[in-house]
């Protein structure tokens, strides 16, 4: 089956212009911190397009004050229990709402990062949330984050799936190639396989600090040092991913359209 095209509300210059994605012609789209009082919206525009929608953990996020730190393996123990309420609340809105999968990002990415206590908060977080994913029928994605060395490469993720088998990756390829460039996306791939149910997608910049997110172009390999159709392709072979999300920031209505069909042209190539 052709993976399915998905496109994140982070291509959005205003989060509450849904019609904006239309563009895309996604078959999925992917929301991110959206407060409870917009899910009825959401529902609504994917119910009258066809779409699909999936989560991006905070969904919902109804707190007064921004959230500047999602920590679920702490240390601070108060950051570490929200963030676990936060992915609880994201899997019951997706079982309601019939969501394809929730992104979740994991481990905390912010320093310090102690080894003592680490292996214990994460199962404080992954053994719940696999629980909840179980019992409400929704496939729970962890996306690889690159700032936490107790947690980044491709063999210390694929040791803890192992451990917790009904939850699902998320491989976000800016992030591998963060880690060590192409060959690091390509390990990711050939390391996890089947366990990536969804890729986030875009391109990377060469010189840009911090690194940017660029659509891929149509009619070429993709911007910057990564040959996205390779990536594209890669994947097909080793993992089939459910969908791929473009997940790169807010362009003009011309370069969404020509992304998304570029990239949809892959994805159907690929499956022949």
């Amino acid at each position: 089956m052709t993976a399915r095209l998905g496109v994140s509300t982070s291509v959005l210059s205003d989060k509450e212009d849904l019609d904006g994605l239309l563009g895309y012609r996604p078959d999925v789209v992917e929301f991110y911190n959206y407060p409870s009082t917009a899910i009825e919206a959401i529902t609504g525009f994917c119910r009258r397009h066809g779409i699909q929608p999936a989560l991006h953990c905070p969904t919902p996020y109804d707190e007064r004050t921004p959230l500047t730190r999602y920590a679920p393996t702490g240390p601070d123990p108060a950051e570490a229990r929200l963030a676990l309420d936060l992915a609880l609340g994201t899997v019951d809105l997706a079982a309601r709402i019939g969501a394809a999968h929730v992104v979740v990002h994991f481990p905390s990415p912010y320093p310090p990062y102690p080894r003592a206590g680490f292996a214990a908060a994460g199962a404080a977080f992954l053994g719940p949330l696999q629980e909840r994913a179980r019992d409400a029928g929704v496939p729970v994605l962890l996306e690889n984050l690159t700032p936490n060395p107790l947690l980044r490469a491709p063999a210390d993720y694929a040791r803890l799936l192992a451990e917790y088998p009904l939850l699902g990756f998320c491989l976000d390829v800016g992030h591998a190639h963060r880690l060590g460039g192409p060959d690091r996306v390509a390990e990711f791939l050939e390391t996890l396989g089947p366990r990536i149910r969804s890729l986030h997608f875009y391109g990377v910049s060469r010189t840009a600090r911090p690194p940017d997110r660029r659509p891929a172009s149509a009619g070429a390999p993709g911007p910057g040092p990564l040959d996205l159709a390779g990536v594209l392709a890669h994947a097909r072979a080793v993992a089939r991913p459910d969908v791929v999300v473009l997940e790169h920031g807010p362009v003009d209505a011309e370069t969404a359209a020509a992304s998304a069909r570029w990239v949809r042209a892959r994805l159907e190539e690929h499956e022949h």
